[in-house]
């Protein structure tokens, strides 16, 4: 079972049309079954941040009895 315990996203900024857009994710972490994962979304000429989020996941491992 895979349950989201929070999802945020902050839009900082403005994007025109063809801007190109550079995404980065990465994994904050683990403990137990909690996971922790963040995502820009920038100006990839600029190096502007357009937006950020936030998803935190709680995950239980299904019992083996």
């Amino acid at each position: 079972m895979k349950v989201s315990v929070d999802m945020s996203i902050s839009y900082l900024s403005t994007a025109k049309l063809n801007d190109e857009l550079e995404i980065v994710s990465r994994a904050l972490g683990r403990k137990r079954g909690y996971f922790g994962t963040s995502v820009l979304i920038k100006n990839k000429e600029t190096g502007e941040i357009i937006a950020e989020g936030r998803h935190s996941l709680f995950c239980r491992v299904a019992s083996k009895m």
